[in-house]
């Protein structure tokens, strides 16, 4: 399996799970992907959009320069008056990443005065390495890596050095300090907050997942294969090309869910791709011993459909879970139907937990008990989950039509 192996399906306006979904979200979801999709933002762009609501879906994935920019270079000409909100929205946006690299350059110098080495994550690793610039990959806070912690959401070791140098080198602390116990056994610690007013934050990871995750990728596993980077002058380290994928896809469909963050994760996928350093079959290999196949297909397949991003057929066949074609599609839909808020559909919080599991196959991928919601109820669930059995069946009557509309769009077909 090379690293281009394999034909893949290019996105097509006539695929059901694309072609279900608004103009609004369809438009957002092609610019997470290469200039393969011109055609189609342009044929998109030609007909009628609710640009407030663009706007709000660009806001809510950080993607108001990068989408700006990429509606302008697409369009050959002027974009309606309307468009003009996404412009002001994307000029902030830029103004609060240039202060957010600041910020990261003045917290690298504190931490490397203290000989604090550190291991960027997500959005800063890849702004500095791939994208070559904050601006095109637009984040709302910054993720290091600390080299020990205690193993844990404890503050022990260099994490709790660390959180003492950045409150020196102004950034403070939030509300997130009353929740004590619930960063028991967090990946991170309680964010801290720019203490200039911007609200951008920095978290500091002591683990990749909260703990009893599922998964065999550990911090020390992803500090053996990171590589140096001089950052503004300092050394600091970045994921090989690889973990960054796999973390990704973990990311994405375990932690949320599949239910946000969809665009930043299919456009870094596209970009990291587009680097030449993907080795398929180790990357195979590395989702499978990690026990996140099912994680990276459903990751892989959703950008693949949405936003065309090349993901090889092999590559595909090798981390397909053991479902029949009709059900992985069922499957497909639903997910698609629930990445934005303008587009979800599933009318019950019970009704999303039981298709994720039964696309993501805890049993088969090895899971045990565990799952993401154990430690985010209070940011999956919502009041129906809480209900009595009476009173649930109540509401589920009451909202018939969601229902319906559910069905047609998951199962129809």
């Amino acid at each position: 399996m090379r690293a281009a192996a394999g034909r893949w399906r290019s996105t097509n306006v006539t695929d059901m799970p694309f072609a279900m979904l608004s103009p609004e979200a369809r438009l957002l979801l092609l610019s997470a992907g290469g200039a393969e999709n011109d055609a189609q933002v342009r044929a998109l762009l030609a007909g009628p959009l609710d640009w407030e609501t663009l706007g709000a879906l660009a806001a809510r994935e950080r993607a108001e320069p990068v989408l700006w920019e990429r509606l302008c270079a697409a369009s050959g000409g002027p974009l309606p008056p309307e468009a003009l909100p996404l412009e002001r929205l994307a000029r902030v946006s830029e103004f609060r990443m240039l202060h957010l690299e600041q910020r990261l350059r003045e917290s690298l110098e504190a931490l490397g005065r203290e000989r604090l080495e550190v291991l960027l994550l997500k959005g800063a690793a890849l702004a500095l390495t791939v994208y070559g610039s904050f601006v095109r990959r637009p984040m709302s806070d910054l993720d290091l890596l600390l080299r020990s912690g205690g193993g844990g959401g404890g503050a022990g070791g260099d994490a709790s050095r660390a959180r003492a140098v950045l409150l020196d080198a102004g950034w403070s602390t939030t509300e997130l300090e009353a929740r004590q116990e619930f960063f028991e056994g967090h990946q991170h610690l309680p964010a801290l907050e720019d203490s200039r007013g911007t609200g951008v934050r920095i978290e500091l990871h002591t683990a990749l997942f909260f703990e009893g995750h599922p998964f065999r990728l550990s911090p020390a596993d992803m500090w053996s294969r990171a590589s140096p980077i001089i950052a503004f002058g300092r050394r600091a380290y970045v994921p090989s090309v690889h973990d960054q994928l796999l973390h990704l896809c973990l990311h994405f469909a375990w932690s949320h869910m599949m239910a946000t963050g969809a665009w930043r994760t299919f456009r870094d996928m596209q970009m990291l791709m587009g680097t030449g350093r993907v080795s398929w079959d180790e990357f195979v290999a590395l989702a499978r011993t990690s026990r996140g196949a099912s994680c990276c297909y459903w990751t892989f397949r959703l950008a693949r459909t949405l936003s065309g991003v090349p993901v090889p057929n092999e590559v595909m066949a090798a981390l397909r879970p053991p479902l029949p074609a009709f059900a992985l599609e069922r499957l497909e839909r639903h997910f698609a139907a629930n990445l934005l808020p303008t587009e979800s559909v599933c009318p019950s919080v019970a009704m999303a937990y039981t298709m994720w599991q039964a696309g993501v196959r805890p049993r088969w991928s090895g899971h045990g008990r565990v799952r993401p919601w154990d430690r985010t109820d209070d940011l999956l669930f919502d009041e129906r989950a809480r209900m009595s059995g009476a009173r649930r069946l109540m509401s589920h009557v009451r909202n018939a039509s969601g229902w319906a509309r559910y069905a047609k769009a998951v199962l129809k077909g």
